[in-house]
Formats: structure tokens, sequence, C-alpha cells
């Protein structure tokens, strides 16, 4: 008995080394681990949602196990960290805010010029005529865009006191960790910019370093500012996008069936992503304002002559800091959006 139960063991072992490709068990697919990072604090918002929305499709495409390790809120530095820690392999990517989008792929900057989408309907159209162009920027950088979503329509933010006209500008303190962009824009205003790195404008703020800032509602709320500000100007002075970049040596490790299947993404979950966090911000600001943070609404005079002065950089950065040629082709699908929203 015990001979016949070794040799039925030893047969169905040397079947498993030889037909073991073909037996369920081993027909997992092959298995990814990527590393990615985000300032986004865990388990709310921005995270929450990529979580429950993004992460289980990745999961479930074709043609390998990807596991993604989070590094969330800030535990591997800021966006700038993150850029660095990709170059020498430490991460394979990471969910950028506006800033960290510019930093990861410049000419996308062209996307924060204030002032220059009315909506997420603009922004929506313009994102699906744009993505082959943003894709090839980012390829020239070493980097693979994954998913273009948002980070806000940003709005002023102030301390001391309402921020409802342009004179009122003159020479206050705004914080600035955007960029050159967002530096023009406070000097052609007539502001004083004060560059803070991400990690210490809470801190600023409270401190009295700084008066004033641009920024979306949900991070004024998970930076607790809410309870300091004192002030918001709601006026949509800039869209800012957010997005997962990964490093082109992580994207094209894949099968090639993996790499359609993740960006098959954009056209499906990506849309639920998008149009979630768009309800959440909506959300957070309407929890903050009034109630905590008093509107400080323009007049529409005011409004426009901020319009214009905002605009004004917009010609003077092209050629700078993004190639004339992609403002010219923004404007174009703006004008082909509105004309057929006419």
């Amino acid at each position: 008995m015990f001979s016949k139960t070794k040799g039925i063991l030893t047969v169905v072992i040397i079947s498993v080394f030889i037909f073991g490709a073909y037996l369920p068990e081993a027909e997992g697919k092959e298995k990814f681990t990527f590393k990615l990072a985000s300032l986004a604090p865990p388990n709310m918002g921005w995270s929450k949602l990529i979580v429950e929305i993004i992460e289980p499709a990745v999961k479930n495409i074709p043609g390998s196990d990807i596991d993604i390790t989070w590094y969330w809120g800030g535990m591997m530095g800021n966006d700038s960290d993150y850029i660095k820690k990709m170059k020498i392999g430490q991460l394979d990517g990471a969910a950028f805010t506006g800033q960290g989008v510019v930093l990861a792929c410049p000419e996308m900057v062209v996307l924060e010029l204030p002032f220059m989408f009315n909506d997420y309907g603009e922004v929506d159209y313009v994102r699906e005529k744009m993505y082959p162009t943003f894709d090839k920027y980012a390829e020239s950088h070493g980097y693979k865009l994954v998913v273009w979503g948002d980070q806000d329509f940003d709005q002023i933010y102030s301390t001391k006191k309402p921020m409802d006209s342009v004179p009122k500008f003159k020479n206050e303190r705004f914080v600035t960790w955007y960029g050159k962009l967002e530096e023009k824009l406070l000097k052609t205003l007539g502001a004083n910019p004060t560059p803070i790195n991400v990690t210490e404008i809470a801190s600023s703020v409270r401190q009295g370093v700084a008066h004033d800032m641009i920024a979306p509602a949900i991070w004024v709320v998970g930076s607790q500012l809410h309870s300091k500000l004192k002030y918001v100007n709601p006026v949509k002075i800039r869209y800012s996008p957010a997005a997962v970049f990964v490093t082109k040596k992580a994207f094209y490790s894949l099968p090639e069936e993996s790499q359609k299947g993740i960006l098959a993404i954009r056209d499906n979950e990506a849309i639920t992503f998008c149009n979630e966090t768009r309800a959440y911000t909506k959300k957070v600001y309407n929890a903050m304002v009034p109630k905590y943070v008093k509107p400080a609404k323009m007049k529409p005079a005011d409004e426009k002559k901020l319009e214009e002065l905002s605009k004004s950089i917009w010609n003077e950065m092209a050629g700078k800091e993004f190639p004339k040629e992609l403002l010219d082709e923004l404007l174009g699908h703006l004008a082909d959006y509105r004309s057929k929203k006419k």
C-alpha cells in the first residue's frame, strides 16, 4: 500500500514539474511590484478614490499582476523628491500635484495659465484632444503619463483682508511653490511672492511669514488651514491638473497587453475618478465656506481687470516656459469646443 501511494505521489510531482504551466494554480499572471508616492494624505480624498477606483482597474488588466505599494502623505518627500527618486529607481512613479505635473512634464504648465479654462467641460474636451500631445512630451522626459486627473480650479485665500480687488494685491505676501508661472502671475498683480517648500506652507501661513495663497480647497482643509484663513476669493484663477506618471522603464517592463490595458483606464475608470474627485472637492469647499472662511467675491469690473492682467502673461511665457505652438494648439481646441457649445 505504501509503495503504491509513493508511486502515485511521484507521478504527481513529476506532472507538476512537467505540466505545471498548464495547471490552474500555475496559470498566474507575471507579477510586478510598483512603488509610487504622493503628497495626498492616506484614506481620504484623492488617495481614497485612487485605491477604490484606479487600483482595482490596474489589478484587472490582462497579461500581468501588478501590485502597487503606496507611500502617502509625503512619506517619501515632496513632488521634487519623487522626481529625484524616480530617476535613480527608488520609486517607479508618483501621483503628482499641479506642481509635480510640471516637474515631470514642463510643457503641461500651459494648462495652468491663469483664466485659461472656464469649466470642467472645457478641461475634458482638451484632455481628450491633447492626451497624445502630452504623451509625447512626457516620453521625451523619461516618463509615461498614465492618468491625467484634476487638482482643482484653485482659489485665492487670505488671512488678513479680502482679496476682492486688484489694488489689494499690491505688496501682499503670497506663498508660492508652483514655480515660475505662479511667481510671474503674482508679480504682475503687484503682489510679493514668497517661495516656500510645500511641506512648510501651512506652518508659514500660521506663523505669518505669508498672508495669502492660491490653492485648492481640498489642500486647505487637509492641512487644517481653514481655521487660520479668513477669506476666499472664489474666482477660478487657474485650473491645476493632477497626474500619475511612471518611469518609462517601469511601464515598458510590462507585457504589451498590459500596457494597453493600463492606457484603457483613461477612457473608463479615470473618467469616474475625475467625476468623483470633483464632487469631493466641491463638498469640501462647501463645508469650509462660509462656515469657516468668508467668501470675498469681486465685482464684475474688478474680476475683468484681474483676468486681463493675468492673461497678459500668456504670451510673455510662451516660448520660454512652453512652446508657442502648444499654446496655439490648446487655444484652438478651446475655440472649437466653445463654438460647438454655442
